[in-house]
């Protein structure tokens, strides 16, 4: 991620065309996910701690027993780009039995600064273009698909861990 005043930011969805994935569960100990969900995060993303944070976490006591928590990932794959993934988990769990939904996002984010006069100047401007045409477009393919292929294992293991 490039920590800049100003900057150029690219955008692809990596779950085209729909641009969120959800997973649907019914059964016993809902609650469960919420620490293996994060778990899983760690090991399919290969982001340390630091790069997950919880940005929202409601949990009510009563009957039905409530919850919704979001995650935000930042994983850096180069100076430029990194993938951006926003997974929720919200359900409801009423005497051991309750349904959960696991939502997930991603978007492949590439951002370049602008914040000096020489970065927002039209030379700088075409000899970027002409970089990122030419040289770095391929690796932001190749980033699409592994991103892709990381969030369609992350789905398999949460269905998987539904199942058990």
């Amino acid at each position: 991620m490039v920590w800049a005043r100003a900057k150029l930011m690219i955008e692809d969805d990596l779950l085209k065309p729909e641009p969120v994935a959800t997973i649907k569960f019914s059964g016993r100990n809902p609650e469960r996910f919420y620490k293996e969900i994060y778990n899983l995060l760690l090991v399919t993303f290969r982001v340390h701690e630091h790069s997950i944070q919880e940005k929202e976490f409601l949990w009510s006591k009563g009957e039905p027993e409530k919850f919704k928590v979001r995650w935000e990932i930042n994983k850096d794959l180069d100076k430029f780009s990194y993938y951006f993934l926003k997974v929720t988990l919200a359900g409801e769990t009423h005497k051991d039995h309750g349904k959960a939904e696991i939502e997930v996002e991603g978007m492949l984010r590439t951002e370049y600064p602008q914040d000096t006069l020489w970065q927002r100047s039209l030379f700088y401007e075409m000899g970027r273009m002409f970089w990122n045409t030419v040289f770095y477009k391929s690796k932001r393919d190749e980033y699409l698909r592994e991103g892709r292929r990381l969030i369609a294992l992350f789905c398999r293991q949460v269905k998987t861990l539904a199942r058990v």
